[in-house]
């Protein structure tokens, strides 16, 4: 999570949405980084609301807005498993090792989730469970041009973006029924993707 005082932002870090390329681009101009544990780094919506925006409105009365990233649900979901394929989580309950995207989906769709597939929920990091409010400026992840200059408009800067955390290359593929099944399950997700914004003017 980054906070910019001057510019009334603070940009949330989505997991797997290229929060790492940006906090190293934007981490020098901001005022608050939170940044390592993971728990850190990528602050919900939620928690944001209950104890960062308070105590940011120590220093600043008017609460900034916020900002951040989704990605299609079933991108997103490709991006973990790539991730938990790679060889640091080998011979651990997280690895997705010997399995395919297709018995990946079907863990995430599982009650209780195997530990391989526990991966959380976008719709839930950037919406308040009790008030469904969510982020101001939410833009979609497969459009990071117009995100990237809605920031460099708002913090008056021009942002260079370099790749970093990059998942490992594996084909996925996702039969149609399980795919049917994930967008019922998280409709939430697909809907906040469908309504994030597109084009820098959207």
């Amino acid at each position: 999570m980054l906070y910019f005082l001057k510019h009334k932002l603070v940009l949330l870090a989505t997991p797997k949405t290229g929060s790492t390329s940006l906090e190293q681009a934007l981490a020098p101009l901001a005022d608050m980084v939170l940044q390592g544990d993971p728990r850190i780094k990528h602050c919900t919506f939620q928690r944001y609301k209950w104890r960062m925006e308070k105590f940011i409105q120590i220093f600043e009365q008017d609460a900034p807005q916020t900002a951040a990233l989704i990605r299609h649900p079933e991108d997103w979901l490709g991006s973990w498993f790539r991730f938990r394929h790679g060889s640091w989580l080998e011979g651990t309950a997280r690895s997705t090792r010997g399995l395919s995207f297709e018995q990946f989906v079907e863990g995430y769709l599982s009650d209780p989730q195997p530990a391989f597939a526990a991966v959380g929920q976008q719709a839930k990091f950037l919406t308040h469970p009790k008030t469904g409010e969510t982020v101001d400026h939410l833009y979609r992840y497969d459009c990071m041009p117009a995100f990237v200059a809605f920031l460099e408009d708002r913090l008056g800067t021009t942002i260079t973006l370099e790749r970093h955390n990059v998942s490992p290359t594996h084909q996925i593929s996702l039969s149609p029924g399980t795919r049917d099944r994930l967008q019922q399950r998280y409709s939430e997700d697909y809907a906040l993707y469908e309504n994030a914004r597109g084009s820098a003017s959207g």
